[in-house]
């Protein structure tokens, strides 16, 4: 034990007296406060290329999967941000002509890629695909149920989104149904006014036998007046079971699936689903009761669908105000 602790002794006199010989020259101070700046990209660094709008880029679409979009660079403004959880792994970008789904495949994005902020996609080597009504921008696809995979290779990343300068964006107001359906819309950064809620929920649980049990009839919130169920909140629901969606005897076998629950609004007779995930930093907020009652509500964020339904994306809560 003597000779352990005498080498042990000596180890750390030697190494004491190694470092005091070093200069601190030789380590310069790290400033991790002001980490180094990247690169602001301008269209000059892409001279030779061809600029794409998101709209011809979308039209490229036909009914089947786009693999080969050529030698071309899509300059767009980030309009979403993932920074409260109610996105993941994508971002949505849009110019002066539309909006798309950029399938990023990483999370934390907002910390590289704010709101407003220009990028530049160099679509040679990505593919354009639909899923469920919405055109996505992404990596060609292996799997037969997606045209289009996520871009989570960070080398494929870095040589194909090119952080640009930073800058403002307004949401494009709608307040009219024919704003909501025009496909020409989806994807982008809108505010969407005069809203009513819908008294209604879309969410779905299972059984332990996988058996699906859709909540939420027309004029039925099932006492969801949450945006939507996070872990707890879900626990607190199934005391209730939903308001008797679920009976006593069997609430214990449910679980739900992603937390998830689309509320209701209208809007000139055409329905708006505002679709929240339940791992959303918000999703266990009560909805303001003044909207509950009828009170109208302005939203701004992202216009989606999904199959034949009109959805929304919230950013953050501060997309959601009452009408005056």
């Amino acid at each position: 034990m003597k000779n352990i602790l005498k080498h042990i002794t000596l180890y750390a006199a030697v190494l004491a007296a190694g470092i005091s010989m070093v200069s601190c020259d030789e380590f310069p101070p790290v400033n991790y406060d002001e980490p180094e700046p990247f690169k602001v990209y301008t269209d000059e660094d892409f001279d030779g290329r061809d600029f794409i709008t998101i709209a011809d880029l979308k039209a490229m679409y036909q009914n089947s999967p786009v693999t080969t979009i050529g030698n071309r660079i899509v300059k767009a403004q980030v309009v979403s941000s993932d920074q409260q959880g109610n996105l993941y792994r994508t971002m949505y970008i849009q110019d002066e002509t539309g909006g798309i789904e950029l399938k990023m495949g990483t999370r934390n994005l907002y910390n590289e890629y704010k709101m407003g902020q220009w990028v530049y996609v160099d679509c040679n080597g990505l593919a354009i695909g639909n899923y469920r009504g919405m055109i996505q921008l992404g990596y060609p696809s292996s799997d037969p149920d997606y045209e289009t995979a996520y871009i989570d290779q960070q080398y494929i990343i870095d040589t194909h989104i090119f952080r640009g300068e930073l800058g403002k964006v307004e949401p494009m107001v709608i307040d009219a149904k024919e704003g909501i359906t025009d496909a020409a819309n989806l994807g982008r950064y809108v505010k969407v006014e005069g809203l009513t809620y819908g008294n209604r929920v879309f969410a779905i649980i299972y059984d332990d036998s996988d058996n699906s049990l859709y909540l939420g009839d027309v004029g039925e919130t099932c006492g969801i007046t949450t945006w939507a169920i996070n872990e707890t909140g879900f626990a607190r629901y199934m005391l209730t079971g939903f308001d008797g969606a679920v009976p006593e005897d069997e609430r214990a076998n449910y679980s739900p699936a992603f937390y998830s629950v689309s509320q209701y609004f209208n809007k000139d007779g055409v329905d708006l689903q505002v679709r929240t995930s339940g791992y959303a930093r918000f999703a266990d907020t009560a909805i303001d009761e003044a909207i509950l009652v009828g009170e109208r509500v302005n939203l701004t964020g992202i216009l989606t669908r999904y199959n034949s339904n009109n959805q929304f994306l919230l950013n953050d809560l501060s997309g959601v105000e009452i009408a005056e």
